[in-house]
């Protein structure tokens, strides 16, 4: 039987929570297992990103540059080829790190689709 402390059942279950609360966001899914199985790698899907969730009480959380470029792979090999992202917990604060380019190219599809919307818009003031 595995005894476990106090505070490492409460760091699990924040981290469900938080995998929970990824899966439930619009567009979010979660992995089966977790990635605990090689086909399900990482935790959840939101949107075209692969996402890695952790939690820290800490006052901050270390991102290495290896693992990173572990969960680009892993991310590139999830059908239909994801992009990679984490999702960190720093006590309360909920921060989602993700590529340069990946925001960017997020940032100019917005921008171009409220320029659309603008448009249309516009058009169908005129056309009233």
């Amino acid at each position: 039987m595995r005894h476990e402390t106090p505070w490492a059942r409460a760091k699990d279950k924040r981290s469900q929570k938080q995998e929970k609360r990824i899966s439930e966001m619009e567009g979010g899914a979660p992995q089966v297992n977790s990635g605990r199985l090689w086909r399900w790698k990482r935790d959840a899907r939101l949107h075209n990103f692969l996402i890695e969730a952790r939690t820290t009480d800490k006052e901050s959380y270390r991102i290495e540059k290896r693992e990173f470029l572990q969960m680009r792979k892993d991310a590139l090999q999830t059908p239909p080829g994801l992009l990679p992202g984490m999702q960190i917990d720093i006590q309360e604060l909920h921060l989602m790190v993700v590529e340069l380019n990946a925001f960017q190219e997020l940032s100019l599809r917005v921008i171009e689709l409220e320029t659309l919307l603008e448009k249309t818009e516009e058009y169908a003031r005129e056309q009233a």
